[in-house]
């Protein structure tokens, strides 16, 4: 294919011939080529209102193919291929990293009871991916793999999570969070910003449960 008559043809196009071509070019290359193609673009597409209802649909829906295997592709792992990565697995962290930045939307939107069912969900599932290969595959993975801003994530799931609960339920929802945090090197500094976010008697149930769990938190 002669690249050079290719797009001088293509800048005597209107514009609805080239968005068709980038259409099909999204549907043909895999997730980390989107990024590389689309990324700078995306970035500069002002945010737009989240639907708590649709978006809740969409995660459920997520949920059950996550669950059901629909993104674990597995293959056998040797020494040459042990740094691989399967299409399914990046599509899934891809997916999942969406969904995260939408719940934070639903967040800075005030719908915090949808907000905390979404994430709840989500974290679900990313505990479920951490425990073992059910959810994705590939010699190594975690939570480092899906994208988007975590600490954003974290602090708008601890908002929503501190506007619906009782001390016992924020507790409750942020004692998994921060252990994950105490595991990775307190990267996201989780309790400090539930100490932070909190309400006087969240904070002071959370701190008493911490205690008694031993979790670091420093």
């Amino acid at each position: 294919m002669n690249k050079k008559r290719l797009f001088e043809y293509l800048k005597s196009q209107d514009n609805s011939i080239l968005l068709e071509l980038l259409n099909l070019t999204y549907d043909a290359i895999d997730t980390n080529q989107r990024h590389d193609v689309f990324g700078k673009i995306i970035i500069e597409i002002p945010p737009s209102p989240v639907n708590g209802k649709n978006l809740w649909q969409t995660i459920e829906t997520f949920h059950e193919k996550s669950m059901s295997g629909y993104y674990y592709a597995p293959f056998d792992i040797n020494s040459k291929n042990f740094s691989d990565i399967p299409e399914e697995t990046d599509a899934w962290f891809d997916e999942i990293g969406d969904y995260l930045e939408d719940c934070s939307r639903l967040t800075d939107q005030g719908d915090h009871e949808t907000a905390v069912q979404c994430f709840k969900v989500l974290h679900e599932l990313i505990d479920v991916m951490e425990d073992g290969d059910r959810i994705v595959f590939a010699d190594e993975y975690g939570t480092w793999m899906i994208s988007g801003d975590e600490k954003w994530f974290v602090r708008s799931y601890l908002t929503s999570l501190s506007k619906v609960s009782t001390p016992e339920e924020y507790t409750m929802g942020s004692i998994p969070l921060i252990k994950r945090d105490s595991y990775e090197s307190l990267h996201n500094k989780v309790y400090s910003a539930a100490i932070k976010i909190g309400t006087k008697d969240q904070t002071i149930h959370l701190k008493r449960e911490v205690q008694k769990q031993k979790i670091k938190t420093k």
